[in-house]
């Protein structure tokens, strides 16, 4: 039984120390320069512009046409041309484009940002990739983002030989700049 305790208090030493004497890698790079760089990001950027154009011109038209319902009806208002009935008809038509304005403006809004999640995730699943590979090929344990979304720095100080940004974009065939 004494055997068995010392047995396992050896064994439980051994692992804790050779857990221990691992050594911890840990690297930074800069995620929002590389997708400034990225091909795909600039195309993305494209295509949300040339989505929202479109949108913003088929929302113009339903807003002209609603402008110009609205204006008949006020001159055939003024003129007193307008049974009680057709009063009531021309309010619930300007009422109806007034919501489909509203409706469409809210689709559109929803429509750019599911494109541009749906393009995005394509980006960031390249990036990762290509950040896993970087890190696994220099035997870093952990890669940290330098910055946030905002361009706040998390990383306040770190090696420069640390900083892998330069080797992901060689990864992802971009240049860096200068």
């Amino acid at each position: 039984m004494k055997f068995k305790s010392v047995f396992f208090l050896f064994i439980m030493v051994f692992l804790t120390s050779t857990a221990a004497a691992q050594e911890v890698k840990i690297g930074y790079t800069n995620i929002e320069l590389i997708l400034a760089y990225m091909p795909e990001a600039k195309q993305l950027d494209q295509e949300i512009s040339t989505l929202q154009e479109k949108l913003g011109k088929q929302l113009q038209d339903k807003q002209t046409f609603a402008q110009q319902r609205m204006a008949t009806y006020m001159e055939k208002k003024e003129a007193n041309t307008l049974s009680k009935e057709q009063n009531e008809q021309w309010q619930a038509e300007l009422m109806k484009l007034d919501n489909e304005i509203s409706d469409f403006a809210k689709d559109g809004e929803a429509q750019l940002l599911a494109r541009r999640e749906e393009l995005m995730a394509h980006i960031l699943e390249k990036l990762q990739s290509a950040i896993d590979e970087v890190a696994e090929e220099n035997g870093y344990t952990y890669l940290l983002n330098q910055t946030t979304s905002s361009g706040v720095s998390t990383i306040l100080y770190g090696p420069d030989e640390n900083d892998v940004t330069e080797a992901v974009m060689k990864k992802l065939n971009i240049q860096m700049p200068k």
